[in-house]
């Protein structure tokens, strides 16, 4: 009897865990549909009337598409933010090149690999952990 039991709840456990997987990983809606789900949710909450839900559809509509406006143009700036960084590391790179010599050269471009693996490095961790934090896994040692 208790073999059922516990067979049982790990099956719940394992169906709830992929149940929240798959919520996690969302779908770029496009502005009308983020609209419709806006006005369908207060429909249903304020039991909006259909002159009500077409005039609020229109209003979420206006917000949603201004919304993807600000965020293509937060994206187009972070994108230019990083170039410009890029080029700033560059420029300054170049300027530390020509004050080494050439054996220093050499450890300064290992220094920079080393950098480099422990940045790729670092950056997989962080995709592990985001990852464990959307199907509820906590990470080890917290």
């Amino acid at each position: 009897m208790k073999k059922i039991i516990a067979t049982a709840l790990l099956f719940a456990g394992l169906a709830t865990a992929g149940f929240s997987q798959d919520r996690h990983q969302k779908e770029k809606k496009s502005p009308e549909e983020r609209a419709q789900f806006m006005t369908d949710a207060l429909s249903k909450k304020l039991s909006l009337s259909e002159k009500q839900k077409a005039e609020i559809y229109k209003i979420n509509l206006e917000r949603a598409k201004e919304m993807e406006k600000e965020h293509a143009k937060a994206r187009e700036q972070h994108e230019k933010n990083r170039e410009k960084m890029k080029k700033e590391f560059e420029e300054s790179d170049a300027k530390i090149q020509r004050v080494l010599n050439d054996e220093q050269k050499k450890a300064y471009a290992q220094l920079k690999e080393e950098r480099k693996d422990k940045m790729k490095a670092h950056k997989g961790d962080f995709k592990k952990r985001a990852k464990d934090r959307k199907g509820g896994v906590k990470p080890e040692g917290k």
